[in-house]
């Protein structure tokens, strides 16, 4: 039997993630799996269906899955493996066949059981199905309790087969909510611990899409990828769970999105900023090969390959920076260089606060690189300055901080009151007898007004500021 490589689960290790291939000629297979070598790639994340394997109940044909799997390992190529796909007589009340939720969640983990024990040796690694929290791909309505239930029967199962495998949870999808068809991942992320999914994965995975925001570049963006990370990761720190990692098992551009070139810089951004932080397992690129280029459709056009076989640029970058190791950007050494544990533990990437100014979150302060040197702004008032993008030009002592921004500004805060901010003057015109500001800067019957904890401030046009202690 040919044995697989082992997965690094670290966020050095570049794979690609390959639906298609499970339906490909096997020369198509092989010509694939060639073009992952090519690209320096050692590790390929494939389809397992269960309604392919299994669509008449007690009927198992597993030629299509050892096409994919058996070719991977000949080539000594790391598997991660997510199984899927309910067949018809499976399906319970009121979902689809393929996307339905399975009737039995035990005849889901037993069926897990059975891939884990054909191909122990070749698959490291297997996720509980894919992109639970849409109802595109979980019917009949995205359930976290629903979804823990796979992992509780699947993972046990899994273990019992190959101690060894990695049993990865979550599957994850960057949606928010709409309805009953997709559910914030953070808000799945946390019904899956609530309903305790914590003792039933190793790791849990994301797939961080964004067409229109590069990764980094989301993290003071509400809903973003990078938000969406970072809070799922505070969720899995309050849960116990800190020694586990994200993977990210799909991330992609389509070229009928951007150009290529544009590809090719969201896909370098994604895999520099990947690394920079320490709760982040593999990086999987969806895909290997476009679907149909030239199309205006950007499922056709995922591939790091055209249609006919020959490489874009991000292929090209993509062989290029495997063999160089850790993508280390320079202004991450520079934060990287700060280490007073005060700040707390790395959260986002470095990323840009500012055209000019590079910033990171911690779990305690956010760090600003400013014109002056190293800042730390407390994360809630970190938050208040990157929505009025803002930049600190004091450190926070006294429960304030101030900002430089277009129009500059001043953020008080405390756990009690809460994050507020308003304008220069008012700062200018605030006495520390007022206590700190339990309102942001309002416009209200004519006038422009900030309520204090002993007090408040208003403006008028020919009056000016005037003060009330009370």
């Amino acid at each position: 039997m040919e044995q697989s490589a082992n997965i690094n689960p670290l966020p050095t290790t570049i794979g690609i993630a390959d639906a298609d291939i499970y339906g490909m000629s096997a020369a198509d297979v092989d010509r694939t799996l060639q073009a992952m070598g090519n690209t320096n790639v050692k590790t390929v994340r494939l389809m397992i269906p269960w309604a392919g394997v299994e669509p008449l109940k007690g009927q198992l044909n597993w030629a299509m899955v050892d096409k994919t799997v058996n070719a991977a390992a000949a080539r000594g190529m790391s598997i991660l493996g997510f199984i899927n796909s309910t067949p018809a007589w499976a399906v319970g009340s009121g979902g689809m066949p393929i996307s339905g939720r399975p009737a039995s969640p035990a005849v889901y983990g037993e069926f897990a059981a059975k891939v884990a024990t054909r191909y122990k040796g070749k698959i490291s690694a297997y996720e509980i199905w894919n992109e639970p929290n849409s109802a595109q791909f979980y019917t009949p309505t995205p359930d976290p309790a629903g979804y823990t239930q796979l992992l509780r029967e699947a993972y046990p199962r899994i273990k019992a087969v190959d101690s060894s495998a990695t049993v990865i949870g979550g599957v994850v999808g960057s949606v928010v909510d709409w309805g009953n068809f997709t559910m914030n991942p953070v808000r799945f992320v946390q019904g899956m611990y609530d309903a305790g999914a914590g003792d039933f994965m190793d790791a849990l995975s994301f797939h961080p899409y964004h067409y229109h925001l590069k990764f980094s570049d989301g993290v003071p963006v509400v809903n973003s990828p990078a938000q969406q990370l970072m809070d799922m990761r505070q969720i899995m720190v309050a849960n116990g769970d800190s020694a586990k990692k994200i993977w990210a098992t799909e991330y992609g551009q389509p070229t009928s999105v951007v150009d290529e070139a544009g590809q090719t810089a969201f896909l370098k951004e994604m895999w520099t900023k990947w690394q920079e932080l320490p709760y982040t397992g593999p990086l999987y690129l969806y895909t290997t090969r476009d679907r149909k280029s030239g199309s205006t459709t950007d499922q056709d056009t995922f591939g790091l390959l055209r249609t006919n076989w020959t490489s874009k640029p991000a292929q090209q970058a993509l062989q290029f920076a495997i063999p160089a190791g850790p993508a280390k950007s320079p202004e991450f050494g520079r934060f990287a260089a700060v280490t007073d544990s005060a700040h707390g533990t790395v959260l986002s990437p470095v990323f840009r606060a500012m055209p000019t100014v590079w910033a990171q979150v911690r779990t305690v302060n956010t760090l600003f690189e400013t014109p002056s040197g190293m800042k730390s702004s407390p994360r809630p008032v970190a938050a208040v300055a990157l929505a009025r993008k803002g930049i600190p030009t004091t450190p926070f002592a006294n429960g304030w901080q101030d900002f430089d921004a277009a129009n500059d500004f001043r953020v008080w805060w405390s756990e009690a009151t809460g994050a507020h901010w308003a304008s220069v003057g008012f700062a200018q015109a605030w006495r520390p007898e007022l206590g700190l500001a339990t309102s942001d800067e309002t416009y209200v019957n004519g006038m422009n007004r900030v309520n204090f904890q002993r007090g408040y401030i208003t403006w008028q046009p020919w009056i000016g500021f005037k003060v009330y202690v009370t």
